[in-house]
């Protein structure tokens, strides 16, 4: 009994050495810093340069996996990829949860509820500006209520 806990003990100890034994690279693979992205990446991802280092590890991943396929879209996609790492770089972090928590819940709909989600958003977006104005204000106006 008392070996087999020391015998853990040491395994964890051991590594943790390993672990602390890593060069710092090791970790910054996994997350690299600004400092750290080539100049694709960072040309890419400049709307988050300020926010970067604090971006969690696994969400910095995600932004550079989507850099790994950009310079083959066609020029109209990675305008419409740039107007939306803009778009996300302006929500505060607050909208930024929102936003997360409301793409989890479109993922978790059947198939056919997202079709119909989809083309109501597409019946939204084809509405005249004031419309689409109209419709927010009601939607404001409804939350608060509630």
């Amino acid at each position: 009994m008392v070996k087999e806990y020391f015998s853990r003990r040491v395994t964890v100890g051991a590594g943790l050495l390993l672990m602390l034994a890593m060069p710092e690279s090791g970790f910054a693979q996994a997350a690299p810093t600004w400092s750290e992205l080539n100049a694709e990446q960072r040309q890419v991802l400049g709307p988050l340069e300020k926010d970067w280092n604090e971006i969690e590890p696994e969400r910095r991943q995600h932004w550079l996996k989507m850099t790994e396929h950009y310079s083959q879209l066609p020029p109209e996609k990675q305008q419409r990829v740039q107007e939306r790492i803009h778009q996300w770089a302006r929500l505060t972090p607050e909208q930024r949860q929102q936003a997360r928590e409301r793409y989890q819940r479109i993922q978790e709909l059947s198939p056919e509820e997202r079709r119909v989600l989809r083309e109501r958003w597409e019946e939204y977006q084809s509405l005249p500006e004031h419309q689409r104005q109209e419709l927010r204000e009601q939607h404001r106006y409804r939350n608060r209520q509630d």
